[in-house]
């Protein structure tokens, strides 16, 4: 019999609470049975409660397949997410920075047109990082101006910030010029550079610089100190850019987000879009050989540019016909006797020499023909320049030994550029100018009357695992080598990568020997990967200095006293002589600054006097040809 009007909730609603609830005066009765009809209807209300759960959890279950999951909603919307927190973010960034850059082009012209007129324009510059025309340490621990002021080598040349090449002038498009760094120690490093940010503004293109990373040799107590360095650690490399109306630099993860995420990159081989491995936009202190690989899939990269079998040359006019012409120089010198190196040992080209004489020399004895900027290259948006050991691709050259430009204009800009702009950085000019400081102190200390001035000599003793046995010669043979020039007594700062005093005492025995570890409190505090450099620079200042031959490091040392013979209009600088620079490794090659040498392969491995000689010659004129 159906009850019409159960009295009891069914259980599903109050549970087994239910038969106590309904009669609450007779707490000890019995519970009244359920009926048959009453299990019915209770499994029905269960029934529909599942089915509609399970018509829920699915239609949930879609709603967030196809919100949230499903992969096409997920690209739309991190594409959506990363245009608005990247690429926006990034547009304003550049069109700021092009502002700015815009701002200093103004400031520069105007500097330039006051100087043309005599007056000074100094103040006319906005703040930035560093002094231009000099060295200020107050913001990096000293010495005072005065002391800093005896680093300085480099000048402030307003018509030389003004300079653009003349290649791509007309050419609105936006191209790139992407590299790998030298896989050598800094020095490799360092020439690479040069010689690729000097072909960046000849070619007109933007030139990308690569993220920090690993460095070989630069990577002492890891576990203290930061060992990931980009080469804005080392030079101001943000602020040439801003300093150079024909120079853009960025950086590879701007470059990545402004070209690659957009779909710009595509594959050489099957011209289909590429992206960056994992998306990855920021490539600072990762490994960066899939950044590489990447790079090299989707960029030209010209493998037959190799420094020391051709000569990379640029025309002082745009078009193909005015490479040609450059073609045509070469192939007229091969038609007659080919020029030897020894043709011009101290008798040097004039810098102003028309090209066809400028070039006799340039390529003299070795380079048989030229590396043409040809229309291919010109044309792509990308221009990559590997460093693969293996394949025998690297930019292992000094720029002036690689770059010959038509317009000798152009080509003292070049060395100009180089010594005014890719020179230390501050912080590392100023712990070597706190030490030269020191140094001085100390000299003067043991000679009063006779070293007023407080002279120093230095040398540069390579040992290590440096490839050239014939230079590791004993250090009696380097006294030998060197006494007839070096003061007995006289303060001597080495420049070493060998540990033990043992090897040094025969010198010891002559000297005031110190070393850069003698110098604890004026470094306290500085990155001990930049204590190569610091060595360079301390070691460029000596009175006189002793190198080794075949050395990178040692080569940097020479060219920076170069320039200081220039500064200094030091006996022979009009010729690039230096009468104070010696190797210790022999008499063969001693005295080989005391006269005007040509250029030799292999040409990395020591400097040459075209990298300084004459360099500030027809500045006057570079602004007429600036202005037209």
């Amino acid at each position: 019999m159906v009850d019409a009007n159960p009295t009891t909730p069914p259980p599903s609603s109050l549970g087994s609470s239910a038969a106590s609830i309904t009669n609450p005066s007779n707490k000890h009765a019995k519970p009244k049975p359920l009926t048959r009809n009453s299990n019915a209807n209770a499994s029905s209300q269960t029934y529909v409660l599942f089915v509609l759960t399970c018509v829920f959890v699915t239609m949930t279950g879609n709603f967030l397949h196809h919100r949230i999951a499903d992969p096409h909603s997920l690209h739309r919307r991190s594409m959506d997410a990363f245009k608005k927190h990247h690429l926006e973010g990034h547009n304003e960034l550049a069109k700021k920075l092009e502002e700015e850059k815009q701002d200093r082009k103004e400031v520069a012209a105007s500097k330039l047109s006051l100087a043309s007129n005599g007056t000074s324009a100094k103040a006319l510059l906005p703040p930035i990082g560093h002094d231009l025309a000099g060295l200020s340490c107050a913001d990096h621990g000293g010495p005072s101006d005065e002391l800093a002021a005896e680093m300085v080598y480099w000048k402030d040349i307003p018509s030389d910030s003004n300079f653009k090449s003349p290649i791509g002038a007309h050419d609105k498009t936006k191209k790139y010029l992407t590299f790998e760094p030298d896989g050598g120690g800094f020095n490799n490093i360092r020439m690479s550079l040069e010689t690729i940010v000097v072909m960046a503004h000849a070619m007109g293109r933007i030139l990308v610089m690569p993220p920090a990373q690993n460095h070989y040799l630069l990577r002492k107590d890891r576990d203290k100190q930061r060992t990931h360095f980009s080469f804005d650690d080392f030079y101001h490399m943000e602020q040439v850019g801003f300093e150079h109306a024909g120079l853009e630099i960025i950086t590879m993860e701007d470059f990545l987000l402004k070209e690659a995420m957009t779909g710009n990159l595509k594959d050489k081989e099957t011209g289909k879009v590429v992206f960056p491995p994992y998306n990855r936009t920021d490539w600072n202190g990762q490994d960066p050989k899939e950044l590489k690989e990447y790079l090299r899939n989707v960029t030209l990269t010209p493998l037959n540019w190799a420094p020391g079998s051709c000569l990379a040359a640029f025309p002082s006019d745009d078009g193909p016909e005015h490479f040609e012409e450059l073609n045509g120089f070469m192939h007229e010198l091969k038609q007659g006797e080919f020029p030897k190196s020894q043709d011009f040992l101290d008798n040097p080209v004039p810098v102003d020499a028309p090209p066809f004489e400028r070039l006799k020399e340039a390529v003299a004895g070795q380079v048989q023909r030229l590396c043409i900027y040809s229309q291919e290259m010109q044309q792509a948006p990308v221009v990559h320049f590997m460093c693969y050991h293996k394949m025998r691709v690297r930019m292992l050259t000094h720029f002036y030994a690689f770059l010959f430009f038509e317009d000798w204009r152009h080509d003292l800009w070049s060395k100009r550029f180089v010594r005014d702009h890719l020179r230390y950085s501050d912080e590392i000019q100023c712990a070597a100018a706190r030490v030269v400081a020191a140094l001085r102190e100390r000299a003067r200390k043991r000679d009063p009357e006779g070293n007023p001035n407080g002279e120093f000599d230095s040398m540069h003793i390579r040992r290590g695992d440096f490839q050239y046995k014939e230079t590791q010669i004993s250090s009696d043979e380097i006294y030998e080598n060197s006494k007839d020039e070096l003061k007995e007594g006289e303060t001597v700062f080495v420049a070493t990568d060998h540990v033990g005093k043992p090897f040094f005492k025969p010198l010891a025995d002559h000297y005031d020997l110190v070393f850069l570890k003698d110098f604890a409190k004026e470094l306290e505090g500085v990155n001990t990967n930049y204590f190569g450099m610091i060595d360079q620079l301390v070691a460029s200042r000596g009175r006189v200095f002793f190198g080794c031959y075949h050395s990178t490091f040692t080569g940097f040392i020479v060219r920076m006293r170069g320039y200081h013979s220039v500064k200094d209009k030091s006996q022979g600088y009009e010729s690039g002589l230096l009468y104070n620079t010696y190797y210790y490794t022999g008499n063969r090659e001693k005295n080989l600054y005391q006269h005007y040498g040509p250029l030799i392969p292999p040409y990395y491995s020591r400097e040459f006097p075209t990298a300084w000689r004459n360099i500030d010659y027809g500045i006057e004129e570079l602004v007429s040809a600036s202005a037209s």
